[in-house]
């Protein structure tokens, strides 16, 4: 099949589809199905404007909607969830918080700069780790997002990996132009 078709790319294109919806469709399995076939619509349709054969999407589309759902809700759910409590931060990494973690910050490097059994000497460390806790909540919340990304990523490998058996599933005729008709005058009595 052309790659504009293939099963990993179709996924892609799904789960983007979702993800632009998931306040609607996280809740329950039958919004979730919804939302899963409004994405396969216009992909369907371009799908058959193309004219390839019609049982490759057909088996591309039962895989996708019996396992894209189901894998994407069991992440997406708990993500949504954490999204909600602003990623467990505290405070919500408002400008308090950053403030103290400043505070912290420098107040860590300093006694790590002044205890003696500590081998650190360098007189910036308590501003780098102030620096470092002004931006704590926001890699917080980076890294929540792209260990859920990479999540999404790993759905769509493992659809991906079913491309040779949907392509298995077309058979060569499929693959062949049609007959030409016959000619007009020809098999009639009076041609």
């Amino acid at each position: 099949m052309t790659d504009e078709f293939a099963m990993r790319r179709i996924a892609v294109e799904v789960l983007a589809h979702l993800e632009r919806h998931r306040e609607l469709a996280v809740h329950d399995p039958e919004s979730t199905a919804r939302e899963v076939e409004a994405a396969l619509a216009p992909l369907r349709q371009s799908y058959l404007e193309s004219e390839l054969p019609p049982s490759y999407f057909q088996a591309l589309e039962r895989e996708l909607s019996s396992v894209l759902p189901v894998a994407w809700r069991a992440v997406a759910v708990d993500f949504t969830a954490l999204e909600a409590r602003r990623f467990g931060l505290w405070r919500g990494g408002d400008l308090v918080a950053r403030l103290v973690y400043v505070l912290g910050g420098m107040v860590l490097g300093g006694l790590l700069v002044w205890l003696p059994f500590i081998p650190i000497w360098e007189k910036w460390l308590p501003f780098a780790m102030a620096i470092a806790g002004a931006w704590l909540p926001s890699a917080q919340v980076v890294w929540h997002r792209h260990r859920y990304a990479r999540e999404l990523g790993r759905i769509a490998l493992r659809l991906g990996a079913s491309q040779a058996a949907l392509e298995a599933r077309v058979q060569l005729n499929e693959l062949l132009p049609p007959p030409p008709p016959p000619p007009r005058g020809a098999g009639s009595p009076g041609g």
